[in-house]
């Protein structure tokens, strides 16, 4: 996925065997590993080291495009082309497991008639045209927990891996029936289609009737930035659907949620403005942005149920196991949410020079450009944004941390310190990037094969803050250098 404004993943590859009985044939040994506050944590006491031979060549990952139902159920992108997924079963001697990885992809959004127009004529963000078949996972730009690579993944390689693709810039939600008519300045017309919940529920449908999912014994449900905010929002609504189509009625079926670097906070710019804000509210209300099976939405009157659009506010609401991995001072959430400014004349018809390339105004705070913005660097920042970033950083973990999910049974996070955004999607820093000695990729992995056991058990948090002048490694010595893809 690109990893800035536009930010563009692609794929997925995870979930692994639960922990059975102790002494159950094949159940994995364990070694306890002490994190921050003293809990144990279940860690394997060796990798499967075996796996990497366990897939000869680079997975092939099939493009599904959903012309049948973008006929009958209008699950199109923004663009009107039909909505798309791509797969890759798992190895033969792997598929009767029925293990299964859904990712939703992630590439922000637009906010008003001209920026999502825009995206229409920018490439894949707004139309699935551009999507070529038979890709593989490198091809796709996929790595960390998403890659098939089982040296690198060797939990999550082996199993059936879907990719929603994401065309429809609005996580997955937009539900309107009839189109946006965008007008540009010569006068020609376009027709803007919001239906990302249209096409969300035709992949389900899909790998329900063709692909058997009904079957599965293991799913994970993850996704990164727009896609992680769109798992946040819809995992009561898919667990439902994959329960409610699942062979035994859901009995046996382990159905868990990780959503990576999509937990952004309902956060004002550094100047107190309610910049992002106003922005994702425009969109959901111009989208008909759609969410249901979440207690969130009883608890506002119906002009604010916008508000359940953020994690923040979904968290405690959601039934399945959550595992949230996200860093605390998130790139994209520096430069879009904090570092900010409104976009002149929004919401605008006619504001077109406006556009996910140009960034939407983010990094536009005075002196915030080479902090945040495209080709920032940390050690770029000032004082005064050092002090906001490490104010953000410590509203990121407290918001999180004091919600009764954090504590729930069966739950988990690893909140890093790297000033990063979607790190989990490369190999490096999801095999590097670490809280209190334990990394990314065992964290995960410790959860995913757990039991549903005590929170604590599962939570990481990074305590370390940045100091001035900043290095990448101020936060966590196992920071690697900043990635240039911002």
């Amino acid at each position: 996925m690109l990893r800035t404004l536009i930010i563009f993943s692609t794929l997925a590859v995870l979930a692994s065997e639960a922990l059975g009985d102790p002494g159950a044939p094949g159940r994995r040994e364990v070694s306890s590993h002490r994190l921050r506050g003293g809990a144990p944590a279940e860690l394997p006491a060796k990798r499967d080291e075996e796996a990497a031979l366990e897939v000869a060549g680079a997975r092939t990952f099939e493009l599904v495009k959903m012309e049948a139902r973008a006929r009958s159920d209008g699950a199109v992108c923004l663009d009107g082309t039909p909505g798309a997924f791509y797969i890759s079963m798992a190895p033969a001697e792997h598929r009767k497991k029925e293990r299964w990885v859904i990712h939703l992809q992630g590439g922000g959004w637009c906010y008003d008639e001209p920026t999502c127009y825009n995206r229409t004529i920018t490439g894949p963000a707004g139309g699935s045209a551009e999507y070529l078949p038979n890709m593989t996972a490198a091809q796709l730009g996929i790595g960390g927990m998403l890659t098939d690579n089982c040296t690198e993944n060797p939990t999550f390689c082996n199993f059936n891996l879907v990719v929603a693709q994401y065309c429809d810039s609005t996580s997955f939600s937009g539900n309107r029936e009839d189109p946006v008519v965008y007008t540009d300045a010569s006068g020609k017309e376009t027709k803007l289609w919001f239906r990302g919940r249209r096409i969300l529920d035709a992949i389900l449908d899909t790998l329900i009737e063709d692909y058997s999912l009904s079957s599965a014994r293991e799913i994970l449900l993850e996704g990164d930035s727009a896609g992680g905010l769109a798992v946040f929002n819809h995992a009561n609504y898919v667990q439902r659907r994959v329960q409610r189509s699942h062979s035994h009625g859901g009995e046996g079926l382990k159905f868990r949620v990780a959503p990576n670097s999509g937990f952004f906070l309902n956060h004002t710019n550094v100047g107190g403005k309610s910049v992002w804000q106003e922005q994702m509210q425009y969109l959901y209300q111009m989208s008909h942005w759609t969410l249901t099976d979440n207690a969130c939405l009883d608890m506002y009157d119906k002009d604010l149920q916008w508000l359940c659009l953020f994690p923040q506010n979904l968290y405690g609401f959601i039934t399945a196991p959550i595992f949230i991995l996200n860093s605390a001072l998130d790139h994209y959430q520096v430069s879009h949410i904090l570092a900010a400014e409104r976009i002149e004349g929004f919401p605008s018809r006619e504001n077109s020079r406006v556009s996910m390339r140009s960034g939407y105004n983010a990094s536009a705070a005075p002196g915030w450009a080479d902090c945040s913005g495209a080709q920032s660097h940390i050690g770029k920042c000032g004082p005064r944004e050092i002090k906001a970033m490490n104010a953000y950083m410590d509203t990121f973990t407290a918001v999180i941390s004091n919600d009764r999910a954090f504590k729930k049974r069966g739950n988990g996070a690893f909140l890093y310190g790297c000033y990063d955004h979607d790190a989990e999607m490369r190999d490096l820093a999801y095999g590097t990037y670490s809280v209190s000695g334990v990394s990314m990729r065992d964290a995960l992995s410790a959860w995913w094969r757990s039991a549903e056991a005590p929170a604590g058990r599962f939570t990481y948090v990074e305590v370390g803050r940045y100091k001035y002048p900043a290095t990448v490694k101020d936060a966590s010595p196992s920071c690697t250098e900043q990635p240039d893809h911002f």
